[in-house]
Formats: structure tokens, C-alpha cells, sequence
């Protein structure tokens, strides 16, 4: 069976290439006031690229540090580009065998006038978590946006909602 965390970047991955394609290209970019301007796509974008990141240092084997990940405008103004990203991410995520492979963080923490840095100990799966709890995060952002502009987009009853959240309301019925 396939590590769980792994198992839901997938979903997770999933959850977003089942809400993207219901959008317009005008929808995907719009600027909305609900999100100070900001659009679904940035927010689309903001999650593939955590992902990205991490991909990259573990193909490369350096250390991940997220605050240095590219940051490819294509993928907010571009319906298209967009989604073929999250297909290569979860097609990645389909392929990691090793979820417990040693890594490094690096954090930098930029202050007024200098930046700090400390980093750790990590793993591909800690990290891979990481970047769901931050996709979970983002696509309830995303949600809202969705119900509050773009009614007629079927959104999964998934979709921003963390998995503990649903175990814990499961508890309580």
C-alpha cells in the first residue's frame, strides 16, 4: 500500500485538477475582492509550487527551502499550464518509493534589515505533509472564492477540509 501521506498529496493533487477545468480562463485570473485582489490562480499556483519545490530538491538532493521556490507567473495567468503542473506533480508523487528519505529545511526568516536561517533534519514525507496541510489550507481559500463567485463550479465536499477535521467530525456523529 502506497505511504498515506503520499496517498493524500495525491488526492490532494486530484482535488485541484477536478476544480481548475470547470473554470474559464477570465474566471481563473480574475482578481478577486473576497481575496484582496488576488485570484484562483495565484492560489493554484502557490500550492503546485510548494510541491515544485520540493521535487526539485529531492531530484537534485539538496536541501528544501520553500521561500527560495521559483515562482512561475505562467501558472496563474494560464488555465492550461496550470494544470498540466498539478498532472506532473501527482504523476511525481505516484512515483516516490522511498518516503522516508533523509533531507534537509532551510528556513530564512527575512526581518527588516537581515535574514535569518536555521535549518534541519527533515524527510520527503514530512515535508510532503507539509505541503498538504499548505494545499489544504489554500484550496478552502479557494473554495470560498468558488461559492462566492463562481456558484455553478461542483466542488468535492473534500476540498479544503483537512483529513483530521473530517475524522474528528466523524467522532462527534
Amino acid at each position: 500500500m502506497k505511504n498515506p501521506v503520499i496517498q493524500s498529496a495525491v488526492e490532494l493533487s486530484d482535488q485541484l485538477c477536478n476544480l481548475l477545468p470547470q473554470l474559464s480562463e477570465e474566471q481563473y485570473v480574475a482578481p478577486l475582492d473576497l481575496f484582496n485582489g488576488s485570484s484562483i490562480g495565484q492560489h493554484a499556483r502557490h500550492i503546485i509550487e510548494f510541491y515544485q519545490c520540493l521535487h526539485a530538491s529531492y531530484q537534485q538532493e539538496v536541501s528544501v527551502c520553500y521561500e527560495e521556490r521559483k515562482r512561475n507567473l505562467a501558472m496563474e495567468c494560464d488555465l492550461k499550464e496550470a494544470i498540466s503542473k498539478v498532472e506532473e506533480t501527482s504523476h511525481w508523487l505516484k512515483t516516490i518509493h522511498e518516503p522516508f528519505y533523509s533531507m534537509n529545511l532551510v528556513v530564512k526568516d527575512y526581518q527588516k534589515s537581515n535574514m535569518n536561517e536555521w535549518s534541519t533534519p527533515t524527510t520527503l514525507a514530512r515535508e510532503v505533509h507539509h505541503c498538504n496541510e499548505h494545499a489544504v489550507h489554500h484550496l478552502a481559500i479557494i473554495k470560498i472564492g468558488l461559492q462566492h463567485y463562481f456558484p455553478n463550479v461542483v466542488i468535492g465536499e473534500q476540498v479544503g477540509v483537512a483529513k483530521s477535521t473530517t475524522a474528528y467530525q466523524k467522532q462527534q456523529s
